[in-house]
């Protein structure tokens, strides 16, 4: 196989791709509850920042949960889709998703803590639709998903996505969306966007700084 990139990364950083990638997985399969068990990782920057009590805040990500959960039923008949279905775009998600599971296996065994991988444009390309979605739903912009979904929802899916954001962020009519700046989004979800700003920077000369704490990705072309 021809690799069109090396890039160095961070043990962290393997071990956030890896989940976003999962995380990709199951929302393509349709298993949208995914949504409301990552914004809750929002949880513990919100009551530091007080924009939530516990009590509510455990209380709308219940309610979460069961929106999400009725519109698996409504728009995938609660039948989630498999690889099979999901075309050349699942067997890409998944061979990457194993490499990187591979890839933290190794960094373990040898007690490194980072580590060039050798990528494709499409396995970049992957990685980067995968830690946007991770940010894009801890700052509660679900609609993303529909640039990547490959089934055949009920024309109102993204009024219902739409919806199930709003009750995230606890707004009743405002379509605006947090910022990835904010000091109460959770500290990966800012390492994700710097991931994503790194990728979509390749032809870019301009400096991109980091907003998290990670050290911004060292991306070889043709490694």
């Amino acid at each position: 196989m021809l690799y069109d990139f090396k890039i160095r990364f961070e043990i962290a950083h393997i071990k956030l791709i890896s989940k976003s990638l999962d995380i990709l997985k199951s929302i393509s399969k349709g298993e949208l509850t995914r949504i409301e068990s990552l914004f809750i990782e929002n949880k513990k920057t919100y009551l530091e920042n007080k924009i939530d009590l516990p009590e509510i805040f455990d209380s709308r990500m219940i309610k979460l949960h069961h929106f999400l959960a009725d519109m698996q039923v409504k728009h995938y008949n609660n039948k989630f889709l498999n690889v099979l279905q999901l075309g050349d775009f699942g067997f890409l998600l998944v061979d990457v998703k194993q490499k990187f599971i591979d890839t933290g296996i190794i960094m373990k065994n040898k007690r490194i803590n980072n580590i060039y991988v050798k990528l494709s444009e499409n396995e970049l390309r992957i990685i980067n639709i995968a830690c946007t979605l991770y940010w894009k739903i801890l700052v509660g912009d679900f609609s993303y998903i529909l640039s990547f979904k490959k089934y055949n929802t009920l024309d109102d899916f993204e009024t219902d996505l739409f919806e199930a954001g709003l009750l995230a962020r606890n707004l009743v009519e405002s379509s605006n969306y947090f910022k990835i700046e904010d000091k109460f989004i959770n500290r990966k979800a800012k390492w994700a966007y710097d991931i994503c700003k790194s990728i979509d920077s390749l032809n870019n000369d301009d400096i991109i700084k980091n907003i998290g704490t990670l050290p911004r990705l060292k991306i070889i072309k043709n490694g």
